[in-house]
């Protein structure tokens, strides 16, 4: 039984090179290929909650810093709506600049098995990987291009540069 044909990432650029991937073993059969939605989906969910689980212990923090400080009653701060919002884009971007220049890799993509290069396999600079992080946070829409996108690619990868592939080898930052 066979699974899928999914385009290579070596492949050339007008879409040859497809490899079919036999059910069963998928994992040493789609290393190095580019990665589809439900994929990127399941890494982005696992990343959204070590996100939220960053801002909660955030919170927690400043909580037990203000007891500490001001003594009884511990209360959790209560933040406006914008402030929460903004304090999360900013959490959320940096988390993944960070992972995406350091393994190319965030928590979700471990996880998953993925990992987020530029065209040449190169982890992406400090600039493109904040910028892509900029606008998955702006415009996460942008992903669902990956369902039109010949090579797998959301709107983010397009303005960056940058491909997100099966690898589950290990590779130092």
């Amino acid at each position: 039984m066979w699974v899928a044909i999914l385009p290579r990432l070596d492949s050339p650029a007008r879409g040859g090179g497809v490899v079919t991937v036999p059910a069963g073993r998928p994992a040493p059969a789609l290393q190095g290929h580019r990665v589809g939605l439900i994929s990127r989906l399941v890494a982005d969910v696992i990343d959204l909650g070590v996100i939220w689980g960053i801002g909660l212990a955030a919170i927690l923090i400043i909580a037990m810093a203000r007891y500490l400080l001001f003594g009884p009653p511990f209360l959790l701060p209560v933040l406006p709506g914008w402030m929460l919002t903004g304090a999360g884009g900013a959490i959320a971007v940096g988390y993944l600049t960070v992972g995406w220049t350091g393994t190319g890799r965030t928590v979700g993509k471990q996880l998953a098995g993925l990992r987020v290069l530029d065209r040449s396999g190169r982890r992406l600079s400090m600039p493109r990987a904040l910028l892509r992080a900029l606008l998955y946070v702006v415009f996460p829409a942008g992903l669902l291009w990956v369902l039109v996108s010949r090579r797998n690619a959301s709107v983010q990868d397009l303005v960056v540069g940058s491909v997100v592939i099966y690898d589950w080898r290990y590779r130092p930052p």
